[in-house]
């Protein structure tokens, strides 16, 4: 189906054995996620690159009686409108230097997990593609000076998705592990929280309702 628009993006931190981050200063935020969604802030660009590749046909007896498909390599192109400093560098893997309060690159890179929301054309229905494992760069700074014309950057992330922390999830039918899911909201089995939980590391969301982010943007 044809789809449009980026309702949202939401992110998370989890450690190394897929578990959500729950905490202000090493995650994201209390509960863990991160929707880049406040004032002045959002994405205008989500793209998803390499989910397939077309098969390599086998031939026998002067016909293609086969093909070989190789493995779903996605990567991610992000385009962010003023994203939150202190969260672009989180996602990036940049740690804070004690002496400067500089942020420094520190490898291993963290584990992201993301949702990205869109819609039907209509806007009744919503669509989720989903990454539990993704590793984050930006790979350039650019600037430029003002003239009578602001001349404003935006940030651009580069991302490579890796294979699911957990063995039990992103599962197809036949119990093979994908590095990539797509939801739809008004397929009959769709379960958002559960959508949720698998995605962001056994996330629950708050008695309220609603779901909370405490890295508010100044």
């Amino acid at each position: 189906m044809s789809k449009h628009n980026i309702v949202k993006a939401t992110f998370a931190l989890l450690d190394d054995n897929g578990d959500l981050i729950k905490d202000a200063t090493k995650g994201l935020s209390t509960d863990g996620l991160y929707v880049a969604d406040h004032n002045g802030e959002g994405f205008s660009q989500i793209n998803v690159s390499a989910i397939e590749a077309a098969g390599t046909p086998g031939w026998g007896n002067g016909q293609i009686k086969r093909t070989a498909y190789g493995k779903s390599m996605p990567t991610l192109a992000l385009t962010a409108l003023d994203l939150d400093f202190k969260i672009n560098q989180m996602l990036k893997g940049y740690t804070q230097n004690a002496n400067t309060g500089a942020w420094v690159r520190q490898l291993p890179k963290p584990h992201v997990a993301l949702i990205c929301e869109s819609q039907s054309l209509d806007g009744d229905i919503s669509i989720y593609e989903c990454f539990n494992n993704v590793e984050f760069v930006e790979e350039a700074s650019n600037n430029s000076t003002d003239t009578n014309s602001e001349a404003d950057y935006s940030t651009v992330l580069n991302g490579t998705v890796l294979t699911p922390l957990k063995p039990n999830i992103f599962l197809a039918a036949n119990g093979v592990q994908q590095p990539y899911m797509i939801a739809k909201s008004n397929d009959d089995k769709f379960d958002l929280d559960k959508l949720y939980a698998e995605v962001f590391g056994g996330y629950t969301k708050s008695t309220s309702g609603t779901t909370t982010t405490t890295t508010v943007k100044p």
